[in-house]
């Protein structure tokens, strides 16, 4: 049994990930708001995103995934469970390209399309997002988001809870920051200082985010 927090979108396809790979898996589902909830999680057992509850279904709940694309959220719920040992794992799409000697963090989602090149680094509960392409010795934080179609070149280095929009580029041998916001389409040809919000071809820094 794999128990899921989140019933959003990103849980959707979390569910899918999982399912191309073993269509007889069992799961349960844990989400903020019962209301409203996709006509695709009708056909599981929802239970209400708390934290007795969550520990109470241990008995049941051998692994967990947290499906919620908000990295703070998402930080916040992996590390709760961590604190009570329980086995968080990561949910890898059967047609992502992995290189062998890369290190994939518990709780991480790569989806469909992704490419994975040598000596890449992606620390905890990231999301590689549909067709990223990482090349080789990237270092991606902890909780970072990289939307789809993103392509970073060999040896960028991302901070944690940094998100890339959908169609970022960024090229050789950049830094960017921590907290840090790239826009979709956003081309990096610079280093990218800690909680910046950049955008624009070349990427410029446009704002600063609170700490």
């Amino acid at each position: 049994m794999i128990g899921i927090i989140g019933t959003g979108g990103h849980a959707k396809v979390i569910l899918d990930i999982f399912q191309n790979s073993n269509r007889k898996q069992l799961f349960e589902f844990f989400t903020s708001s019962r209301s409203n909830i996709d006509p695709i999680f009708h056909a599981y057992a929802v239970y209400k995103d708390q934290q007795d509850i969550l520990l109470q279904s241990h008995s049941r709940i051998k692994k967990w995934h947290v499906a919620i694309g908000n990295p703070l959220v998402r930080k916040s719920k992996i590390e709760f469970l961590q604190s009570y040992h329980r086995h968080v794992i990561s949910a890898i799409h059967r047609q992502a390209i992995l290189a062998n000697d890369i290190h994939i963090g518990e709780g991480t989602s790569i989806m469909a399309g992704a490419v994975v090149n040598p000596s890449v680094h992606i620390g905890t509960g990231c999301i590689i997002n549909t067709t990223v392409s990482l090349d080789h010795d990237c270092l991606i934080g902890e909780y970072v988001n990289i939307g789809p179609g993103s392509k970073l070149a060999g040896g960028v280095q991302v901070g944690s809870l940094t998100e890339l929009g959908t169609g970022a580029i960024v090229i050789p041998n950049k830094t960017i920051g921590k907290k840090c916001i790239i826009a979709a389409g956003a081309v990096v040809v610079n280093n990218i200082p800690d909680g910046s919000i950049a955008m624009g071809v070349p990427a410029k820094v446009v704002a600063i985010r609170s700490p």
